[in-house]
């Protein structure tokens, strides 16, 4: 029997489904910054999703990643929110934490529990690994706090982690900034969603580059 959990994925992921293929796909695929092909039953997309690409088809829906993993109903949902939410607005501007996003300032509590403190226990007193799993992740080095990156989780959503290192005054601290225009590339509720899901990936890393290192 399929959890409870699994079964509200399962619905949100068909329901997806079902308004992407109502939908002008090729305008969806261009407003989401997305390279696409037409095939003979209808069109695969590249999505760059965090260091892989996702090769989704449709109206079939298969996923595919580039890395040969396999890819969470999450994640499926989140690429195909990614697609019908997509506003085709520009990047740029003043850079804002997570708080500041509208609609979302109650909702801090649950980000920082989820995103952020997994990131300050793990790295609070070593930024070098912080910023080595970054980098490896295909981030782009920052200049903010003790050591930050720029990771693009999707190809029009990039998120900015920043860790200022604990002493024997300040306990170790990490933030979130977000580009403006995100609320017009997710729903409210994916940002923790898709924040959560980059820092597990950051954490992971960290691991497989210590495991390397011990290897050696």
């Amino acid at each position: 029997m399929m959890p409870t959990k699994q079964k509200v994925y399962k619905k949100v992921y068909d329901a997806a489904c079902s308004d992407l293929r109502k939908l002008d796909q090729e305008e969806r695929f261009v407003t989401a910054g997305l390279t696409y092909i037409k095939t003979e039953t209808g069109f695969a997309a590249d999505i760059h999703y965090f260091d892989e690409i996702i090769r989704l088809t449709v109206p079939d829906f298969t996923f595919k990643s580039s890395k040969g993993v396999n890819i969470t109903l999450v994640a499926r949902i989140i690429l195909l929110h990614y697609i019908l939410k997509a506003s085709g607005a520009p990047l740029g501007g003043d850079k804002i934490p997570y708080e500041d996003i509208q609609g979302l300032r109650h909702y801090y509590p649950v980000f920082e529990q989820r995103v952020l403190r997994p990131l300050q226990s793990a790295f609070g007193y070593n930024r070098q690994v912080f910023i080595d799993a970054g980098i490896a992740l295909g981030g782009r080095r920052d200049e903010y706090g003790d050591g930050s990156f720029t990771l693009h989780a999707l190809p029009r959503v990039p998120i900015t982690f920043i860790l200022w290192e604990g002493d024997e005054e300040f306990p170790p601290s990490v933030r979130t900034l977000f580009d403006p225009s995100i609320t017009g590339y997710l729903p409210l509720e994916d940002i923790v969603v898709i924040s959560k899901l980059a820092s597990t990936r950051i954490l992971k890393e960290a691991r497989a580059l210590s495991m390397d290192e011990v290897m050696e």
